[in-house]
């Protein structure tokens, strides 16, 4: 049986690269194509091989400690958001994201949403433990 944690992070990586190309070929409203070259909220700019190792080990963490069955949503939305991230830090040097809320001040995308939720989930978990 396949695991909740590859279905969800499989339909996250899925449903974030059909918005990233969709959007990188039209904008309007809040939606805006920009290539982000570095991490949520502009930090480390130009430090895109680090990003891309980091990502990496994220990755391992998570396949790592895949049987722990409590810890699956959360693992499976930060896995789906970091694979799809990582896509693009290899074959473009940045994340696209698309999402501009102007009250915000920065651009992102559903894979940024998707590891934000996952590492709420995560430390919910962990504080209630």
């Amino acid at each position: 049986m396949v695991k909740k944690l590859y279905l969800l992070s499989i339909l996250i990586i899925i449903l974030d690269r059909i918005l990233k190309f969709y959007f990188s070929q039209n904008e309007f409203g809040i939606f805006q194509f920009k290539l982000n070259t570095g991490a949520a909220f502009g930090i480390l700019k130009g430090w895109n091989w680090f990003l891309i190792v980091f990502s990496l080990i994220v990755i391992g963490v998570i396949l790592y400690h895949r049987k722990n069955e409590k810890l699956e949503l959360g693992m499976g939305f930060l896995l789906g958001g970091t694979i799809s991230n990582l896509i693009d830090r290899a074959v473009y040097g940045g994340v696209i994201d698309y999402i501009k809320i102007d009250v915000l001040k920065n651009i992102f995308n559903l894979a940024d949403v998707a590891n934000i939720i996952g590492a709420g989930v995560l430390i919910y978990y962990f504080w209630k433990e």
